[in-house]
């Protein structure tokens, strides 16, 4: 991997969907306006679940090694129902399954659709190097320990041309379908839904800012009805899932979107599919400018440093790779033979005529030189020994003056820390009290551990409270490092609704 690192300087993730292109180069990654082509890049691309066919087919153990590729292509065309007019590519790959048979996960696409997809690029580009199935992507997250591999994992996620749920399970890939709800779509089903066309900009600004808890009521009540909907197809895909390929528990779901985390899916997955799930945006450990960057082109980069270690475990969908080194071409190693047998025919002969004057031009050569580095030697011994002086003397001056200032630094600090940091409890006490009296919330303890404040809260509606929450989450952000509140309860003999509230200040 380290000669390929050597030989191409970028990472260029391409997205022809979107029309969107990143560089990747010494561990950041960087957006691109316009492709150029260079030697020393290195192209990778996908296809989109929704361009594929993938299916599991089962062949004999009988069958020869050279026969397979046309066993599965024959099993393709029988099984998955191919039109036998069309022309498709496949690509396979082998599964570890129970029974007789040899088990392999099928990728295909129809030739036409292949052409459309990558005709511009061509255009553009001389070589696509990489060209990966979109569900294959994750494969990224395990190979890097992003995410556990020992678990059964599903992975929603929402673009501009599709909307894809992805299972793996022990870090292999399982099981892929794509849903009518890509964020297209979801526009369009919103319309609907609101019985009026909405601004397309301010649709996609509140959902991607806000997500589904928006605060724009309107928009509230259309976008729940309509992640009722893409709930109820998601929980028909797992049940499916789960029949079909024997999965007892999935033990957590990722959400995500091309624009970001979508805020308040997590609770759908709970309610409708019952499974614990968090935001599909993962750390890759690669720098960016942008504060968001679709997963999928982390991913692209990461598939792309592990497949030039293990080209061999990848499915390539290229058919525009760039020729081989000049050493691997036949007609370089020709060349290279030749040029070898030539110069090894004429070198011995030549080898001991060159030596012999090689050495006696050597000999005089270092003769004339060990007579100057002799003088040399003994001036600069001389100057070494009274440098030592000076150096001992200057380290021990040095060491006193840093003890000197590590005792007035601490002093500074500590008379910095009192003067300016510290902060009058009084003076909190004193907002907090105000912020309470203008929600109409009253508190009958205050209690104060270090930088802890505990305040006891009542009210006779708990919305004053959740408001009051709020609203210090907010004002104070700067100021605090946590906020918490247990449960709002109602107490039973005064109608009185109570919490703790727990505000820890930096």
């Amino acid at each position: 991997m380290k000669k390929k690192e050597q030989r191409f300087q970028s990472i260029i993730s391409i997205d022809e969907y979107n029309e969107r292109y990143y560089r990747y180069e010494n561990g950041e990654l960087k957006r691109e306006n316009k492709l150029q082509f260079k030697k020393r890049n290195y192209y990778t691309t996908f296809i989109a679940n929704k361009d594929l066919i993938i299916a599991p087919v089962t062949i004999s153990r009988n069958i020869e090694e050279e026969d397979i590729a046309g066993a599965l292509e024959d099993k393709a065309y029988d099984e998955l129902g191919l039109d036998p007019a069309v022309d498709y590519i496949i690509h396979y790959q082998e599964m570890v399954g129970e029974g007789e048979g040899r088990n392999f996960q099928l990728f295909v696409i129809e030739k036409q659709r292949y052409g459309e997809l990558f005709s511009s690029l061509r255009q553009s580009l001389r070589y696509l190097d990489l060209i990966l199935p979109a569900p294959l992507l994750y494969r990224a997250l395990y190979d890097y320990e992003i995410v556990e591999s020992r678990k059964v994992h599903c992975f929603l996620y929402f673009t501009n041309y599709d909307a894809t749920v992805t299972f793996y399970r022990n870090g292999t890939y399982l099981y892929s379908k794509s849903i009518n709800y890509s964020l297209r779509q979801l526009y369009d089903r919103y319309c609907e839904i609101a019985g009026k066309t909405v601004d397309e900009k301010q649709f996609f600004r509140i959902f991607q800012k806000e997500g589904v808890k928006t605060t724009h009521l309107e928009f509230q009540q259309n976008l729940i009805k309509l992640f009722n909907e893409i709930f109820i197809t998601i929980n028909d895909v797992v049940i499916y899932t789960k029949r079909a390929y024997k999965v007892d528990v999935i033990d957590q779901m990722y959400i995500g979107s091309e624009l970001g985390p979508i805020s308040g899916a997590d609770e759908y997955a709970q309610n409708y599919l019952g499974l614990y799930s968090s935001s599909m945006f993962f750390d890759f450990g690669i720098k960016s400018e942008e504060w968001y960057v679709d997963q999928l082109h982390y991913m692209m980069i990461l598939n792309t440093q592990k497949y030039w270690d293990e080209p061999e475990t990848f499915i390539n969908f290229t058919r525009y790779p760039r020729p081989p080194a000049f050493p691997k071409r036949a007609s370089g190693q020709f060349i290279l033979a030749l040029v070898a047998a030539i110069v090894l025919a004429s070198s011995y002969p030549l080898y001991f005529l060159v030596s012999s004057y090689l050495l006696d031009f050597n000999n005089l050569r270092l003769k004339k030189q060990e007579r100057s580095l002799s003088a040399e030697v003994r001036k600069y011994k001389s100057i070494l020994g009274k440098k030592r002086a000076e150096i001992k003397k200057l380290k021990a001056e040095i060491d006193k003056l840093k003890n000197v200032y590590t005792s007035k630094e601490k002093t500074l600090q500590s008379v910095y820390e009192k003067k300016v940091n510290y902060r009058l409890k009084s003076n909190q006490f004193a907002l907090f009290s105000k912020d309470l009296a203008h929600f109409s919330v009253n508190s009958d303890r205050f209690r104060n551990l270090d930088n802890l404040y505990i305040i006891s809260l009542i009210s006779p509606n708990d919305r004053n409270i959740t408001s009051l929450v709020k609203y210090i989450t907010r004002n104070y952000k700067n100021e605090i490092s946590t906020i918490d509140i247990e449960h709002i309860a109602k107490d039973k003999n005064t109608s009185m609704y109570r919490g703790t509230l727990k505000v820890n200040i930096k």
